[in-house]
C-alpha cells in the first residue's frame, strides 16, 4: 500500500488522482486532518484515515499497513515544521513503512532547516 499525507491539499490530491490512474484504489491510502474532506475518495475504494502531524499516535495508525510513504510536507515553515515532519517519519518507522518520499519544503536552500 502506499500512504500519501496530505491529500486534501494541492499536490497531494493531485498526486493520489495520478496514482489511481497507474494503481487500484485499494492499494492507495491518505492520511488527513479531516476525513470528511476525502470522502469522495473513500467512496473510490481509497483507505481515508485521520492523521495529524500534531498527534503522532494518529500518523502510526494512519501510516499502518504501509510499503511507501509519500509524505507531503507541511504548511509550515521554521521549528513547527521541523518537529512535525519529525513526528511523520518517526510515526512511518514506528508503523513499519519500507520506503519514505518526501516532497522537500517550499523555499528550501542549502541553508535552510
Amino acid at each position: 500500500m502506499i500512504i500519501v499525507t496530505g491529500a486534501t491539499g494541492k499536490l497531494g490530491r493531485r498526486t493520489v488522482e495520478r496514482l489511481l490512474e497507474r494503481v487500484p484504489a485499494d492499494r492507495v491510502g491518505v492520511s488527513v486532518r479531516d476525513p470528511r474532506k476525502a470522502r469522495d475518495l473513500a467512496g473510490r475504494g481509497v483507505r481515508v484515515r485521520q492523521g495529524s502531524f500534531d498527534d503522532p499516535a494518529s500518523l502510526v495508525h494512519s501510516f499502518e499497513g504501509a510499503e511507501q510513504l509519500l509524505l507531503v510536507s507541511l504548511d509550515r515553515t521554521g521549528p513547527q515544521c521541523v518537529s512535525g515532519h519529525r513526528a511523520a517519519i518517526d510515526a512511518a518507522v514506528k508503523a513499519g513503512v519500507g520506503r519514505i518520499l518526501y516532497t522537500s519544503q517550499m523555499g528550501a536552500a542549502h541553508d535552510s532547516r
